[in-house]
């Protein structure tokens, strides 16, 4: 009952912790635009709307609001309060938000079912792992396991645990899948309901430094360490009709990214100047924000980004996450459309 108790606790921490937004800093190295191409757009007729859920994963689109970067670009921004994943991408779908940023496992399905979805940047690597109980003789993903998955079943972290099964040579049909909120997964575990969770790092590694939880596979792993996990979303409409605002929205973010990537130092900047202004609580944890932000490689060239979309489709469509009937190059096409970054 008093672990039961303790880890209640550590939940509502991590909830406070997740309300991450943005940083500091500047730099001055914006590029020249075409004259003429920006006035007739949005960008340049009202602030554009930045959708965030909360998470360390879309912490440069925040990052480039308060670094001054989009400012930089000659546009005006607000941050949008979205809710999850979904409530995010729905959100962007329908035009309450300008831009916001997902995960790419969970984006694919939607898109290739007719929702209108477009990646302009990959963000940065890693954030989800498959966790187990510390005492746990589970070594890796094996036939007849219960998983819970995060943010249902079909999302985001159900279709990296499919990637991770189809690399062990599995099949969906191997598992049996539940769905829980994040923080919950870990008292499913717990209480022998499943017996691995796919959830996100920022929830999950709190679990292993409290020797709680251990991992048993990742997305820092040495075959997904390339692999991009975020993206920077908009939809075809909005960039069909504002391609230069589109293109400083890109730009801003991957500057943001970069400077992310620089230093530990900026990371553990960036969150203590998002405490300090309102964006992330108090009570934040700010060594163990920073050390997950360090594991992930930010500011992805396009190049690595358009390898992971090719290879997540191969793979998806293996495991009958996208219809394997559907030409892989459409797909790319549909999905990807990568604005300059230099």
């Amino acid at each position: 009952m008093k672990k039961s108790i303790r880890i209640i606790a550590l939940l509502v921490a991590i909830t406070l912790g997740a309300s991450i937004l943005a940083a500091c800093g500047g730099e001055n190295d914006r590029q020249n635009d075409t004259p003429g191409a920006f006035e007739d757009e949005v960008g340049a007729a009202r602030a554009i709307r930045l959708g965030f859920e909360g998470g360390l994963c879309q912490a440069a689109i925040p990052l480039a609001h308060l670094l001054g970067y989009f400012t930089e670009e000659g546009l005006e921004t607000e941050i949008v309060v979205t809710g999850d994943l979904v409530s995010s991408r729905d959100a962007l779908a329908a035009g309450h938000i300008d831009t916001v940023a997902g995960m790419l496992a969970g984006w694919f399905v939607p898109v290739t079912q007719g929702i209108d979805l477009q990646f302009t940047l990959g963000l940065h690597t890693g954030c989800a792992s498959a966790f187990v109980l510390v005492d746990s003789d589970i070594t890796e993903l094996e036939s007849g396991q219960n998983i819970a998955v995060s943010g249902a079943i079909g999302g985001a972290f159900h279709n990296i645990a499919l990637r991770f099964a189809y690399r062990a040579g599995l099949t969906a049909e191997d598992f049996s899948f539940r769905d829980f909120p994040a923080a919950e997964a870990v008292i499913a575990l717990q209480n022998g309901d499943v017996q691995v969770a796919v959830i996100p790092d920022q929830v999950g590694q709190r679990f292993v430094q409290d020797g709680v939880l251990r991992v048993i596979r990742s997305l820092d792993d040495v075959d997904f360490i390339n692999d991009n996990c975020c993206v920077l979303g908009m939809t075809s409409a909005f960039i069909n009709q504002n391609p230069e605002t589109a293109e400083r929205l890109t730009r801003a973010v991957y500057r943001a990214s970069r400077w992310l990537d620089k230093s530990y130092e900026n990371k553990v900047q960036g969150i203590n100047l998002l405490i300090e202004n309102g964006y992330a609580s108090a009570a934040i944890d700010v060594a163990y924000a920073a050390g997950l932000m360090e594991n992930w490689r930010w500011g992805i060239p396009h190049n690595l980004t358009e390898q992971t979309l090719l290879t997540s489709i191969a793979e998806f469509q293996a495991m009958g996450v996208i219809n394997p009937d559907l030409d892989p190059e459409t797909i790319r096409v549909q999905v990807w459309h990568p604005l300059g970054i230099d």
